[in-house]
């Protein structure tokens, strides 16, 4: 294998869900996901269809739980423990045993989006709420939970889009899910984000600055808040009530409005303009654009 080819195998096992198993770490299934990697390192998202398959036995280091878009029945069991058959729903998760060998198996075919939820991202969400208490997530086997399924269809949904609302869309789907495990299966009850109301009027216009000055670029959530100082509960908190829109929200909005003034430019091709303004194709920029005006953006240029 070539330098240049190492690199790329390497730069993608980093955004690759990593099991022990057969004896060492590889990617969890051998079945490539379908579509495109997450674009963050950090949530990780890969959806496949899988075949039957025979007993497997995992080891996992970091916190995974597998949605299932069909209804499937999974035998599962520890290791050298008894056999259960779970019966899994569409729009259900299972969550698998972090830090203990596993035994998975399914007898039909199934379809299946799997999260990597890296520790510091329920780090972050319990820093400010589990202050002198520990954090240990336990848990069901078996999730049914309104709100996890409402965020996992919308984030395969991104996914099946090429992630073409680009990494702050998937940083709020990661602030959301993290703060979902806390809230609902941690040893111990958080307590609420300290209401402190809205952002400090000079902290929000430096974050809108760097809004505008970064249109083009696919900031995530972390960069807006380390901008205001804030950690990542905070910050998210602190913006919807001062905007009462999400951040990615927000800038869906300047994109557009800055879209707008572009259209006005005739020697500027509607990809271009899209491109300009932060959107990674033509399709998801026509789409948002006729979401937020009514009309694709080449019918709102022949009526300008």
């Amino acid at each position: 294998m070539g330098m240049k080819q190492r690199m790329n195998t390497e730069k993608e096992s980093a955004f690759r869900i990593l099991s022990h198993r057969e004896g060492s770490v590889q990617p969890m299934f051998d079945a490539p996901p379908i579509g495109p990697l997450s674009p963050s390192s950090s949530l990780l998202v890969e959806r496949r269809d899988l075949e039957p398959t025979t007993w497997q036995s995992h080891f996992l280091e970091d916190q995974l739980l597998h949605f299932f878009v069909k209804g499937a029945v999974c035998g599962y069991s520890l290791k050298d423990e008894a056999i259960a058959r779970i019966p899994v729903a569409p729009g259900q998760a299972v969550f698998c045993p972090r830090k203990e060998w596993h035994n998975i198996r399914w007898d039909e075919g199934i379809s299946v989006l799997s999260i990597r939820i890296p520790d510091s991202a329920i780090m972050e969400a319990a820093r400010e709420r589990l202050t002198g208490r520990s954090l240990e997530i336990v848990p069901k086997q078996v999730v049914t939970d309104d709100r996890l399924t409402h965020l996992l269809f919308a984030l395969d949904a991104e996914r099946a889009r090429g992630y073409s609302a680009g990494k702050l869309f998937v940083d709020s789907i990661e602030a959301a899910l993290a703060n979902i495990l806390l809230t609902s299966f941690n040893t111990f009850t958080p307590r609420s984000i300290p209401g402190k109301g809205s952002m400090a009027p000079h902290v929000l216009r430096r974050v809108f600055h760097f809004m505008h000055a970064h249109l083009d670029k696919q900031i995530g959530l972390k960069d807006l808040a380390d901008c205001a100082g804030l950690s990542l509960s905070h910050f998210s908190f602190q913006f919807r009530i001062s905007t009462n829109q999400s951040p990615h929200q927000y800038m869906l909005r300047l994109r557009i409005e800055r879209s707008k003034e572009l259209l006005t430019d005739s020697c500027l091709s509607v990809l271009d303009i899209g491109l300009e303004v932060g959107f990674r194709n033509q399709q998801h920029f026509a789409s948002v654009f006729r979401n937020s005006v009514g009309v694709p953006p080449s019918v709102y240029r022949t009526q300008l």
